[in-house]
């Protein structure tokens, strides 16, 4: 489940910048004001993501019976 975890938390971080690289492509022609709320607005997105993964990994590690050895997944085989 740590592997896991880790993979979904890069996956959101690299959604995340990817957007504000996005932003920044705008801001000589979108008001200052407005970017800041987009910047507030994806910020807030990220954070919820970022709860949802650990409540996700904390009902898992509790129906796991929360030993770190159960917890711990096999990487996918290349």
């Amino acid at each position: 489940m740590e592997f896991i975890k880790n993979e979904l938390i890069d996956e959101v971080l690299r959604k995340y910048f990817a957007t504000f690289e996005i932003t920044l492509d705008t801001c000589e022609y979108v008001p200052s004001k407005y970017g800041k709320k987009i910047h507030k607005f994806i910020f807030k997105n990220m954070k919820q993501k970022f709860r949802q993964i650990n409540r996700e990994y904390r009902r898992k590690k509790k129906a796991a019976g929360g030993t770190a050895a159960s917890l711990r997944a096999v990487p996918p085989d290349a």
